[in-house]
């Protein structure tokens, strides 16, 4: 994520020294939380009784609390584009989490 964040920003701004900001900033951000989420994805995806309640639930919570995390980040000083840093993020957390709620569900509630 972090590279891909650098080239995004490099294209749209130019400015190496604010892309390798915001690549630093998304890199760490993602080395901290991204299992943080996908933990919370997981157990949402185990927990609630109702199938496609817990499904639901396990992609709109983490996904939208890393959306708006991962914007307030890049509104730091220092990433020169912050919406379209947080594009990837939107893009790839929302498949993800779908994905992982599901073979997790699948896993811990054999049919």
């Amino acid at each position: 994520m972090g590279a891909i964040i650098f080239f995004i920003n490099y294209y749209k701004s130019g400015l190496p020294v604010g892309s390798t900001t915001a690549a630093l900033k998304q890199a760490t951000f993602t080395f901290l939380f991204g299992g943080i989420f996908m933990k919370g994805c997981e157990n949402l995806s185990i927990h609630i009784k109702k199938e496609t309640l817990a499904i639901i639930a396990a992609v709109i919570i983490p996904s939208t609390i890393s959306i708006l995390m991962v914007y307030g980040l890049h509104n730091l000083k220092g990433t020169p584009e912050p919406f379209y840093s947080t594009l990837p993020t939107i893009f790839l957390i929302i498949p993800s989490t779908f994905i992982y709620a599901i073979i997790k569900r699948k896993q811990s509630h054999p049919k």
